[in-house]
């Protein structure tokens, strides 16, 4: 299916967007210039909202200015404008830092009042281009960052720039947890409203499952909250759609509890071709199916380390990895995960084989830090309802024809406590799937754009042409936008998700942040 291509999408280092047409700082600056005044009156009223925050808080790749109105006049614009993505880069008319509700509301009324409309940013990690956009006014939230831990209660309240990795420290302190992603310098806000997985998915559900109460700015300019009794439409459509329909200021999460040590394991296997990652694949398959729902094991296709613990003649090798992890007592997870690093293949020893109990913090930064900021990402998936023999040999297929070192295939299991709620219940509709199928491709030169583009894309529409997809992961949906990117992103949810949009923001004030 062809899908529309937004400015701020794919975007270049010279700001030409892939298939779309060159916008660059001094567009910007002349749509600044033109709402000059509105945007001279915000930078007043946001003046002393909010208290400086230390660089090394928010990483080495990102500054904060609270209270400011950044605009392309001023020598900050190159740090406010940047995002994680570098793909994703775009020349927005401000950056504004409100750091209360109060001041996101004076954001939220400035962009209604301009028509220049709202791309949100909590902590600017997303890697499908919401968190800013050409010409738009981009509402910085990341200064907000309280978290309180109610033990007794079970819940946790955070402000939309607090990190996964800020989350997890509060609540294990409790032993507590959400699921939630599996990169803790990721934001919870951007992570849960777009649906979220993670190793406690199988066990506990998505991100947005354990949601139990957001307060949003409205394009209104309202606070409103959003629960199972208070504006329950909107609540249904936040959590997968969330920034479509206003600005997250405060997110309640319902707690569960976690064991002190999880069972974990990091198995690779040595591929040679397709045929080889196919028959792991299957015997992956047939294990996850039996497993208890405690049991998240995700297989990705990598390259072998020149690293001491592997062997030597095989750097630079493919290898089908297994990472996976267990929700309950370690000694039931250990027995869980024992199938999963043999895969039944004795002519496939492992090349490596990590298996330990760690803490929860522990595994989710297991996998952290591994993707640079300002590298090329463009992060796609689709669900399938069943992992069928001819899935898995595409699969399999494109995993041995990765374009780059860097690029992967990632088989995310569903079902569990995910399929405990059906398909039309929130925006995310891969309810009843069995497995998301994620093609990653990440690089950094721009000259090497087509090449990884054009492999994600393309594995994406065989699996269509294949197996019958249920919808993608809101947080892996590619760069695109427009009305058939949003129906493949949700699928059945796409019509009841339009007449909310139209109810709670049918100006498109927040157009920018969504795809709807």
């Amino acid at each position: 299916m062809s899908r529309e291509l937004d400015g701020a999408a794919g975007g270049s280092s010279d700001g030409t967007a892939d298939g779309g047409s060159a916008f660059g700082r001094d567009d910007a600056r002349a749509v600044a210039d033109a709402h000059a005044d509105a945007l001279a009156s915000l930078r007043d009223a946001l003046d002393g909202d909010g208290d400086p925050v230390d660089r090394d808080a928010v990483g080495d790749w990102r500054t904060l200015f609270p209270g400011a109105v950044v605009t392309p006049a001023d020598p900050r614009y190159g740090e406010a404008r940047r995002v994680w993505n570098g793909l994703c880069e775009a020349f927005p008319a401000a950056v504004a830092y409100p750091a209360t509700p109060e001041g996101v509301a004076r954001v939220v009324g400035t962009a209604r009042a301009t028509g220049l409309g709202i791309a949100t940013r909590s902590v600017g990690h997303s890697s499908v281009g919401t968190a800013v956009g050409d010409g738009v006014l981009v509402c910085d939230v990341g200064s907000m960052r309280r978290v309180d831990v109610d033990p007794a209660a079970g819940t946790a309240t955070v402000e939309p720039g607090v990190t996964i990795g800020e989350l997890d420290a509060a609540t294990t302190e409790h032993g507590l947890a959400t699921p939630q992603g599996v990169a803790p310098e990721v934001g919870v806000a951007g992570l849960t409203l777009g649906g979220g997985t993670g190793y406690l998915s199988r066990a506990h559900g998505l991100a947005c499952d354990r949601l139990a109460r957001v307060d949003l700015v409205t394009a209104a300019g309202d606070n409103a909250g959003a629960s199972a009794d208070a504006n329950p439409d909107l609540f249904r459509a936040v959590r997968g759609a969330g920034g479509d329909f206003g600005v997250a200021v405060e997110l309640e999460f319902d707690l569960v509890p976690v064991p002190e040590e999880l069972a974990m394991c990091d198995t690779w296997f040595p591929v040679d071709d397709a045929e080889d990652v196919a028959a792991l694949l299957r015997a992956y398959r047939r294990h996850q199916r039996e497993a208890p729902r405690e049991t998240n094991v995700s297989p990705y296709v990598t390259r072998v380390p020149d690293d001491p613990s592997f062997p030597d003649d095989r750097a630079g090798d493919l290898a089908l990895c297994v990472l996976g992890a267990h929700a309950g007592p370690p000694a039931e997870g250990e027995r869980a995960l024992a199938p999963f690093r043999s895969l039944g293949a004795s002519d496939a020893d492992p090349l490596f084989d990590h298996a330990e109990r760690v803490p929860y913090v522990d595994l989710q930064a297991y996998l952290g830090g591994g993707s640079p900021a300002g590298d090329r990402y463009y992060w796609t998936s689709v669900a399938v309802e069943t992992f069928t023999d001819d899935l898995v040999d595409l699969v399999a297929g494109r995993m041995a024809a990765l374009p780059g070192p860097r690029d992967t295939v990632v088989v995310w299991p569903l079902g569990g406590a995910v399929a405990d709620l059906g398909p039309a219940e929130t925006a995310v509709p891969e309810r009843d799937a069995e497995v998301v199928l994620n093609f990653e491709a990440q690089w950094a030169d721009p000259a090497d754009d087509c090449a990884h583009l054009s492999w994600a894309r393309e594995s994406v529409d065989r699996v269509r042409a294949v197996g019958e997809a249920a919808g993608e992961l809101p947080n892996f949906s590619g760069t695109e936008r427009g009305p058939d990117a949003a129906r493949d992103v949700y699928a059945d949810n796409y019509g009841w998700l339009r007449e909310v949009k139209e109810s709670w923001d049918p100006d498109g004030v927040f157009a920018p942040s969504g795809r709807l």
